[in-house]
């Protein structure tokens, strides 16, 4: 065979070890982007039921999914404790926002996601009153969940601790005081130290911080690890000292210190607000059954109470509400008997506290007062009228007639040195959101429990840079034509040879 003859095949000899040189050395594996997982919380409070849908990458960060929120959707109905002479209907009261999760959430990842709801402080205390009342409220909404396709897991009352420690948890992964995402576009464990919590709810409040070392009070403490991290979590609860069933505790508190007369003069009240009380509305419920009425009082009777705006009897009466013991039944305690933990920085979440907070007057901010600056934003907030509130805030009449009470809270809450120094240094915050996401429970547990959800390697790709690409596009072309000029030739000279 001549030389002309061997040149075609060894050029395309040639290019095809020139290609898979290229590829062989230019390829590298290539992953595709983690496929997303979903989670469903339902959050039954006090006032309505929220059903919070989040979504994390199926590859997680030291076991923990970096989750985020994807959508929310809250139930046009009361809380499920309203529902309490026909539990069937909270059940279906659920449905609307369950159905708009099965239209945001793929279809084919249905059973995969969880769904999970825990009830909060108004449910928790019916339990105090009437047990099988909220058996049957959860029963019904088990079954409610249980109609839709997600991986139900449970519908349950959150205890105190519970609701508290989840709390802690979302507000410091929020503040990045977990992990953080780098410049380097990789997350990496975060060196700020976490904060402690104290969340004010409508039934009660919580306090809760990271210790170092084991308590005298174990059966407060709860251990959880996250991102790799273990965290050993001390909580506290003051059941009765939410913000609703103080405003209740204080309305008893006046009538009875009127002795029962239909005409009270509240002092923590703004000046020319008033209402109609019937009794049966601050009498009822475990937080006030002690509470004997000295006289016969029956729950129809009706109260007016008018406000008076008077900060000094207000805080008289917020202070005989308080028990001297309640605070302190903790690790560490001062010999006045007011607890004093290492000093740590302070998030107050409680939608009441902050907007009563940026209302007081003075420098405002988040920032916690000095007890001098807070006593005298008091009393100028707790000395103004309606039409004054007025002017400082859209809130209805209702919500405005609250806010001395709330602030008066704070001011006790100082005073007595309530868990944490609060002073001039700003280590204290007041927050109803961190960004752009509610600082409730819900996001801590889901976070929580990532932690058992299987995690899934993303799959991968052969890929070659991109600058290699034209060299193999323009090589194969040329080996083709080559191969087809070649193919072409031997057969236009078989034919001349028959000619």
């Amino acid at each position: 065979m001549s030389w002309p003859e061997l040149l075609p095949p060894s050029l395309v000899i040639l290019a095809g070890l020139i290609g898979i040189l290229l590829l062989s050395v230019t390829t590298k594996d290539v992953q595709n982007p983690p496929r997303s997982k979903f989670g469903i919380v339902l959050d039954a409070g006090p006032s309505r039921t929220a059903l919070f849908i989040y979504r994390w990458p199926a590859s997680k960060e030291n076991d923990t999914g970096v989750v985020s929120d994807y959508s929310s959707c809250a139930e046009p109905g009361p809380g499920i404790h309203h529902y309490a002479g026909s539990p069937e209907q909270a059940g279906s009261s659920l449905k609307p926002c369950l159905s708009q999760a099965m239209k945001e959430i793929p279809t084919q990842q249905h059973g995969q996601t969880p769904v999970y709801l825990g009830a909060t402080d108004s449910t928790r205390l019916s339990t105090l009153t009437s047990p099988a009342v909220s058996d049957s409220l959860l029963a019904a909404v088990s079954s409610a969940l249980k109609l839709f396709p997600f991986d139900f897991r449970g519908a349950e009352i959150l205890s105190p601790p519970q609701q508290a420690v989840f709390g802690w948890v979302t507000v410091n992964y929020l503040l990045e005081n977990f992990i953080k995402y780098g410049w380097s576009g990789q997350w990496s464990r975060s060196r700020k130290g976490t904060v402690g919590v104290m969340t004010v709810g409508d039934a009660s409040t919580q306090v809760t911080f990271k210790i170092k070392e084991r308590s005298i009070a174990p059966e407060n403490e709860v251990t959880l690890r996250l991102f790799g991290q273990a965290h050993r979590v001390y909580t506290h609860q003051a059941p009765c000292y939410g913000r609703d069933q103080l405003r209740r505790r204080l309305l008893l508190k006046a009538i009875q210190d009127h002795g029962y007369v239909r005409t009270v003069s509240h002092p923590c009240w703004p000046l020319s607000y008033s209402r109609d009380v019937p009794f049966g509305s601050v009498h009822a419920g475990p937080c006030s059954a002690n509470n004997i009425p000295l006289r016969a009082v029956t729950s129809e009777d009706v109260f007016h109470v008018t406000g008076s705006s008077n900060s000094s009897a207000c805080r008289k009466l917020m202070g005989s509400l308080f028990n001297s013991s309640l605070f302190c039944n903790f690790s560490q305690c001062s010999p006045n008997g007011v607890f004093q933990p290492n000093r740590a920085r302070l998030c107050v979440c409680s939608s009441a506290l902050y907007w009563t907070e940026e209302l007081l007057p003075g420098p405002s901010g988040l920032k916690m007062k000095p007890a001098p600056d807070l006593g005298q934003a008091v009393d100028s907030l707790c000395g103004m009228s309606l039409e004054e509130l007025s002017k400082m805030s859209q809130a209805s009449p209702d919500r405005l007639a609250d806010h001395c009470s709330v602030s008066t809270f704070l001011y006790h809450l100082r005073a007595r040195g309530f868990l944490f120094d609060w002073d001039s240094s700003g280590q204290t915050t007041f927050q109803e959101r961190v960004g752009n996401t509610s600082a409730g429970w819900t996001l801590g547990y889901m976070l929580n429990l990532t932690n058992a959800i299987p995690e899934e390697k993303p799959s991968s790709l052969k890929g070659i840079e991109y600058g290699v690409w034209p060299l193999l596009f323009i090589l194969f072309v040329l080996l083709l034509t080559g191969s087809f000029t070649r193919i072409a030739y031997r057969v236009m000279a078989k034919d001349d040879g028959q000619d």
